[in-house]
């Protein structure tokens, strides 16, 4: 199209650029130019690579927020999208194109405030912490401070089931101010018992292993649930009474038993409660044996 004066001069249309949104010089001869910058050519590219071919002719045109950009669009809204995606449906689920169409809006524009999808990730991450406040009050003592983590880690992990994997206690160090903050916040517990760092670390690294670990648990068990929904597979209850009648055969003496009095009916959070004791109590029998408060 072209715009046309009060005298009924045509004149050019007002061209942006593809990626940004920015004013574009008309080129002086070949074709229109489409973007105003090799930095945004490239971004364009990257984006085509990680999207569907026809991704960006489908919906550039048809987004509701125009060419000259995306008005409606911030980065904190396109997080909150894409956190309510793998809340509902898993980090499998989530892809650009995807948080576009429930936004109403065209992929290209998503890139005009979140660099990628790695990126979105990493603010879904600190989104979701940030949601989780950090006690604003001091534990009473060091087993205090580390239950009141251990529940809100737990309730994050049931809220966030995704998140789980980009939190995990690893050899590499995730590079999250709000994870760094949480971590900062759960040492603290340790002040006053003139602990050495090593030392610390160490009590640290026994409880969140357990907290993580019984809530890969969990999320697998939630995964699981929607493979069977996806797939239109048998129902989680048959599969617990084919192993309730392994159990009762007899053929396993010992198993069958320990399962039918601790596993029937199954109750995670009851389990994740008690272990956490047990946990607790080893490191205060580590502490009383060094003579530590």
């Amino acid at each position: 199209m072209r715009g046309v004066t009060k005298r009924g001069v045509a004149m050019p249309e007002r061209m942006v650029c593809a990626a940004c949104g920015k004013d574009l010089a008309p080129a002086e001869r070949g074709r229109p130019r489409r973007f105003c910058s090799h930095a945004c050519r490239a971004r364009a590219y990257r984006a085509r690579k990680t999207e569907a071919p026809t991704e960006a002719s489908s919906t550039e045109n048809s987004a509701p927020e125009g060419e000259a950009g995306a008005p409606h669009l911030t980065a904190g809204r396109i997080t909150r999208a894409g956190i309510a995606i793998a809340d509902a449906e898993g980090l499998g689920a989530l892809s650009m194109r995807r948080i576009a169409t429930d936004l109403g809006a065209s992929t290209m524009a998503l890139y005009r405030h979140v660099a990628s999808k790695d990126d979105l990730v990493a603010l879904m991450v600190e989104t979701a912490l940030t949601d989780a406040p950090l006690p604003d009050t001091p534990p009473r003592d060091w087993r205090h401070g580390l239950e009141r983590a251990a529940r809100r880690d737990w309730e994050l992990y049931h809220r966030h089931p995704w998140i789980l994997s980009k939190v995990l206690v690893t050899t590499r160090t995730h590079s999250s101010r709000a994870l760094a903050a949480d971590s900062e916040s759960t040492f603290a517990v340790f002040d006053g018992l003139g602990l050495e760092p090593a030392d610390a670390f160490r009590y640290m690294f026994m409880f969140a292993s357990y907290v993580q670990g019984v809530a890969l648990t969990y999320v697998s068990d939630v995964e699981a649930e929607r493979q069977a929904r996806r797939t239109d597979r048998r129902p989680a209850n048959a599969t617990d009474e084919a192993r309730r009648s392994l159990y009762e055969t007899g053929a396993y003496p010992r198993l069958g038993p320990a399962m039918r009095a601790g596993a029937d009916p199954w109750d995670l959070d009851a389990l994740f409660l008690s272990g956490l004791t047990g946990v607790l109590d080893g490191i205060a029998a580590d502490l009383a044996r060094r003579g530590i408060g």
